[in-house]
């Protein structure tokens, strides 16, 4: 229904203007009356009306003065001025104020219906051009998300020239500067026995953690998350704190599994110069396939101790009891695909994440040890100098993470 005010200081003009037409057979409703130019500029920004009836002569307000106040506050609004005054000059303002018509009390019935009619015309005109345009930016919007992602992927990828990318990036403008943290992550099945069983379609999971992710990144700096190519997922996130970045992967990670009931393979790096991505993702897309080619019970293992590792008496009867298999068939399988052993699988992980945990400085070795699983941290710093050749204090020190 289209929304009809009436703003005249004659109630007997109101009332009559309200009965002459039948408005719900036209579509219209009459959405309000006012009896006075100001307390109808205040009905109208409420009642959003599409088409007004004006006499020129109200208190306060006249009717001129309403119809310029109007356009600025609802533009849309069609005025049909209905006035006594015959006067050309009333006329000619109102024109010159855009009004749609002016017509002279007493009006009659006709005379009336054929101005509503032609406003009618105008206003279904205007709203279905306005759905067009609306519809064009959505297209224009989309296309563009799609030009973008496909402009990030062909880049990671290493498919564009040096001057395609160099064109294309003025073009897309994404305002990285300094170092940049890269993630690209590949979704994988259930983590546990315990995940919920539900099957994705692999376009539809892809988008579901997307958005997961794109809802996580901006509370950091400039961020971008798109499909590099099938089966993966990137992000490239401007660097300000690499404590928080590592903080939002591992809670996009909890949520995913949680929401999703899925589990992923993930990897981050950090990118000193722009021109080194596309190199830094092959290397860590090689390691996705390296992790990808595991058996599916030792790549959960792997993402189940990536999630325990803090766990002080994380055993292997323990993993393997959440891998419903037997604990020395475990042992066998992590032997062959990894040449380690279920300790040596949980102290790498427990020594990388006690590398993140370093580049913090205002966390105490006692803290970090208690982080990743060791109660003393006598032990922690022996199994730390073992497996990297230095102590973690030396380690902070040469700031290598």
């Amino acid at each position: 229904m289209w929304k009809l005010m009436i703003a005249d200081d004659e109630p007997r003009i109101r009332n009559g203007l309200c009965k002459t037409l039948p408005w719900a057979d036209m579509g219209i409703e009459v959405v309000a009356e006012a009896e006075n130019g100001k307390e109808a500029l205040e009905i109208a920004a409420s009642a959003c009306p599409d088409l007004m009836f004006v006499d020129i002569n109200m208190p306060f307000m006249n009717g001129l003065e309403l119809i310029e106040k109007l356009h600025d506050q609802n533009p849309n609004c069609l005025v049909i001025v209905i006035s006594g005054h015959d006067e050309f000059s009333y006329a000619q303002q109102a024109v010159r104020l855009n009004a749609f018509d002016y017509l002279l009390k007493p009006v009659q019935k006709m005379e009336l219906s054929s101005a509503v009619n032609k406003a009618l015309e105008v206003l279904m005109k205007d709203r279905v051009e306005q759905k067009h345009t609306q519809w064009m930016n959505n297209k224009l919007e989309f296309n563009a998300e799609t030009m973008r992602e496909e402009f990030f992927s062909k880049w990671i990828t290493g498919k564009l020239t040096k001057e395609q990318f160099e064109e294309e990036w003025l073009f897309f403008q994404p305002q990285f500067h300094g170092k940049i943290s890269m993630l690209l992550l590949k979704p994988l099945g259930k983590v546990t026995a315990n995940a919920p069983n539900k099957i994705w379609d692999p376009s539809l999971l892809e988008f579901a953690i997307k958005n997961i992710l794109s809802e996580m990144l901006p509370q950091l700096p400039i961020s971008t998350v798109f499909s590099a190519e099938k089966g993966r997922i990137a992000a490239l996130t401007q660097i300000s704190d690499l404590t928080s970045i590592r903080a939002v992967y591992q809670e996009f990670e909890r949520v995913v599994m949680t929401y999703l009931g899925v589990s992923m393979l993930l990897t981050h790096s950090v990118v000193e110069q722009l021109e080194q991505i596309p190199r830094h993702y092959e290397e860590m897309n090689q390691e996705l396939m390296r992790e990808s080619a595991l058996t599916p019970i030792v790549m959960m293992t792997k993402k189940y101790l990536e999630t325990y590792y803090y766990k002080e008496d994380l055993s292997l009867s323990e993993v393997a009891e959440q891998m419903n298999v037997n604990a020395t068939y475990l042992s066998k399988l992590l032997k062959r695909d990894l040449g380690k052993s279920f300790v040596d699988c949980l102290t790498d992980i427990r020594i990388k994440k006690a590398i993140q945990y370093l580049n913090d400085p205002t966390s105490k070795m006692y803290e970090i040890a208690k982080k990743v699983g060791y109660q003393s941290q006598h032990y922690f710093s022996h199994t730390f100098k073992k497996m990297t050749g230095v102590s973690p204090l030396e380690y902070r020190k040469r700031g290598d993470y």
